[in-house]
């Protein structure tokens, strides 16, 4: 007789390993707060290098644009001051983001494994009843 409690459950399960098991187990086997620092730096760094690259694109632009410019130190200083608050801005933009999704990344990792070891033990208890009726 097919027992379709356990069919529902070793199908839950099959389905999870299948799918969304190996992608799972590797978020969790970090830490928390490991798993969200090391892709923050990801993100920071990518971040980083797209920021540097569309500045440096503007200014080649602008220079290609103009055949002379003349600017003094203020206006150095100040363009320089500009670039680095949107560059603080842009960071601070990434960085909440980053922390913000991979935080619930990991928090729904853990959650799916869970429900998965809830599934285990469920299969577990089913088959120790079974068990213990057939020894009657």
């Amino acid at each position: 007789m097919v027992d379709t409690d356990k069919v529902y459950l070793m199908t839950k399960a099959a389905m999870f390993e299948n799918k969304e098991k190996k992608g799972a187990m590797k978020i969790v086997s970090y830490r928390r707060q490991d798993y969200i620092l090391y892709h923050m730096l990801l993100v920071l760094f990518s971040a980083t290098i797209a920021f540097c690259i569309i500045v440096g694109t503007i200014l080649f632009l602008i220079l290609m644009a103009n055949d002379t410019i003349v600017l003094n130190v203020g206006e150095m200083v100040v363009f320089g001051l500009v670039i680095a608050v949107f560059y603080a801005i842009v960071l601070i933009f990434y960085y909440t983001f980053s922390h913000q999704f991979y935080g619930s990344r990991h928090v729904k990792a853990r959650q799916k494994i869970r429900q998965y070891l809830e599934i285990m033990n469920a299969l577990d208890e089913l088959e120790e009843k079974r068990k213990a009726e057939s020894e009657k």
